[in-house]
């Protein structure tokens, strides 16, 4: 008898998205359609957006947020290196400079005060990640914004219907940065979106995303669009949009059902007592989850090998997340950094399952087996 697997992550697909999907397929109209245009309005409207566009990727909306700020060779930007490739290779591309610095220890976010410390006359903009869906303090992060006239950028791959005291994620700094890729909580496939905040951006990012041209300018004095500026592909085809606003359909019955599971998995490790593992939290004042992620963190990279081995044994899929940018053979070339956080971390980090498919006896399983794991440690 094959045992059955708990799996890490599985999207909720039902009846929605193939109905969506298959109205793309009858209409046989594969870009710049009815459902990108849709989702557009959707997420503009939901998240309170001053302008949002669907895109490729979250790693398309950085791409096109640094052409937004016109970064140039030798320009320096802020971010951790605890992120996935894609922030650091945006800035890499415009041919500027990643300066990786340290998270706290008790949300994985960038540490405002070391940050301060990093900038100078080349700092053109720091990227904030909101880790597990769980806010940056961006109290902090807008005066050193004002403080110093540099931009700043959200990295809310994690963070779709997040919160900072009112304000929805992505929609605080300058630019903010989605994704909808297949293991996030809304999926869209290859997918992503990115949020305008400062209004000085609107028309050029239409630009970009024409492949340069003003074809979303033309009306009834001009008929014809032209070559303007620098751009590229970067819009996200219909039937990822199509597949997107099938979620969009059932966004309050996910975001629910992955909030009750994290909730779940606090209330029965919050209290426990153990001096080789710690709980992210994500219960603050000023910040609403989006509950992306439910992280425990060990003592060493032993102890977090073993769990995910003895997990896996019991027919449970855990994973760590990022290898540090700055410890990767090429983010050496960048510059040799020491960041005892974001190593520690790294060292330690575990993702829990967390998926609205997940099951309540499933859920009581894999805290009943990480209970029987932690008691011998």
């Amino acid at each position: 008898m094959i045992k059955k697997i708990i799996n890490f992550n599985k999207p909720l697909i039902d009846k929605y998205e193939k109905k969506f999907i298959g109205d793309v397929l009858k209409n046989k109209k594969f870009a710049d359609g009815e459902y990108q245009n849709k989702c557009k309005i959707f997420i503009q409207k939901k998240i309170k957006s001053k302008c949002i566009e669907l895109t490729h990727s979250c790693s398309s909306a950085l791409e096109i947020a640094m052409l937004l700020i016109n970064l140039k060779k030798d320009d320096e930007v802020i971010m951790p290196s605890y992120t996935f490739t894609s922030t650091a290779n945006a800035v890499l591309l415009r041919g500027a400079k990643p300066v990786f610095v340290d998270v706290n220890k008790d949300d994985v976010n960038l540490n405002p005060r070391l940050v301060e410390k990093k900038i100078n006359k080349k700092t053109k903009a720091i990227i904030v990640v909101h880790y597990a869906g769980v806010s940056c303090d961006m109290s902090y992060f807008l005066k050193l914004k004002k403080k110093y006239g540099i931009f700043l950028i959200e990295d809310a791959a994690h963070s779709f219907m997040g919160k900072y005291k009112n304000q929805y994620l992505g929609t605080i700094g300058d630019i903010g940065a989605f994704s909808f890729h297949e293991t996030k909580n809304l999926v869209g496939g290859q997918c992503g979106a990115i949020s305008i905040n400062n209004l000085n951006f609107s028309k050029k990012v239409k630009i970009i995303l024409d492949k340069g041209t003003d074809r979303s300018f033309i009306n009834n004095k001009k008929k014809y669009y032209s070559w303007c500026g620098v751009g590229s592909e970067y819009r996200a085809t219909e039937l990822s949009s199509a597949l997107l606003f099938g979620q969009f359909a059932k966004l309050n019955k996910i975001q629910n059902l992955r909030e009750k599971i994290w909730n779940k998995y606090n209330e029965n490790f919050s209290k426990l007592s153990n001096k080789n593992v710690y709980f992210l939290k994500n219960k603050h004042k000023f910040k609403k989850s989006a509950y992306h992620v439910f992280a425990l963190i060990f003592k060493n990279i032993k102890l977090r090998d073993n769990f995910i081995l003895f997990m896996k044994k019991k027919g449970i899929d855990c994973y760590f997340h990022y290898y540090p940018l700055h410890m990767s053979k090429f983010g050496r070339k960048i510059k040799k950094v020491k960041l005892l956080e974001t190593e520690k971390i790294y060292n330690g980090l575990v993702r829990l399952p967390l998926y609205p498919s997940l099951k309540n006896n499933e859920v009581t399983k894999i805290i009943k087996i990480t209970k029987v794991f932690l008691k011998y440690i």
